[in-house]
């Protein structure tokens, strides 16, 4: 099992996990482009490490891993469009390839890929798990649908020596970011009030990673990571205006809302799935903390 964790982009996940790792013992490694995150990894009792994906120089992450890592790769990509490109060497996709061929080469003894359920697309609302098809419609899925591609083809490979997991994350939320945070701004826009919507607390993410490093199986596995609890847009949002001082948000349609955001805003409202989280609690054993976002929010706002 590993004993220290490096975390490939330590942002508002990865802190948490920092910090929730070097609690329980192990030796924390951040990544960040940011002073202000090698400090808070500081705060927490990580080391910091400053180092970019797009920097040529590898020297930072290697020196970081060691035989006993788990290397967690939380870089969110940015993009506009995206176009699938033949075998995975997109400058989106390249990144990941770096990281994964740093970590294989420096001794890692796994990979965790934090992707998104986006990688499925449209399913109409109905149910899906790890083995319904992958149709990602919208550049966001699209991307990540072929960095997992990618990851699924060399972690398969005969000659590989390190375990691959794919965390598919849906809407996180946590202390600090919340639904309601963005209806106080004033910007939030209702689009379709009868869409499913998954979510997950921040902190039941890090116990999901958590188990994949300490449990995960050999070879390559994908876990949903979910509270299992689909609720509609509108059921969250009149819970909170229920519970709070907010004004109820204007609704408009989706094609003003596509006109307004593009393709890849509008594909989360448009891809309807209720994920099932069942492969990540059987397998791997994981109690999460808060059974729905209405239980998360409770305890975010301290409420009874």
């Amino acid at each position: 099992m590993s004993t220290r964790i490096v975390i490939v982009g330590a942002g508002y996940t990865g802190l948490r996990l920092a910090e929730a790792a070097t609690e329980a013992g192990y030796e924390v490694v951040g990544t960040t482009r940011s002073e202000d995150t090698l400090d808070a990894l500081d705060d927490v009792g990580a080391d910091g490490v400053h180092w970019e994906v797009d920097d040529r120089n590898d020297t930072p992450l290697t020196s970081a891993i060691d035989d006993d890592t788990a290397v967690v790769y939380s870089v969110p990509t940015l993009f506009r469009t995206y176009e699938s490109e033949p075998n995975a060497t997109s400058r989106h996709v390249r990144p990941v390839e770096r990281a994964f061929e740093v970590s294989e080469d420096a001794g890692a003894d796994r990979f965790i890929y934090l992707s998104s359920t986006s990688v499925y697309g449209d399913h109409d609302g109905a149910r899906v798990d790890e083995t319904s098809e992958r149709r990602a419609d919208a550049p966001a899925g699209k991307m990540r649908r072929d960095i997992e591609e990618y990851l699924l083809e060399v972690g398969e490979s005969p000659n590989s020596e390190i375990d691959v997991n794919i965390a598919r994350l849906v809407g996180i939320y946590g202390p600090g970011r919340t639904l309601l945070d963005y209806m106080r701004s004033g910007r939030y826009k209702l689009v379709e009030p009868d869409k499913p919507t998954n979510r997950v607390h921040v902190d039941d993410i890090v116990t999901s990673l958590m188990a994949m490093i300490e449990q995960g199986p050999s070879g390559v596995r994908a876990y949903n990571v979910s509270d299992g609890a689909p609720r509609t847009v509108g059921e969250v949002v009149e819970w909170l205006i229920d519970h709070f001082d907010v004004d109820s948000p204007d609704e408009i349609s989706l094609e003003a809302y596509a006109e307004q955001r593009g393709p890849s805003a509008v594909a989360r409202w448009s891809n309807t799935y209720r994920i099932s989280n069942e492969r990540l609690l059987e397998e791997l054993n994981v109690e999460l903390q808060y059974e729905d976002v209405f239980d998360g929010y409770r305890a975010i706002f301290g409420l009874d």
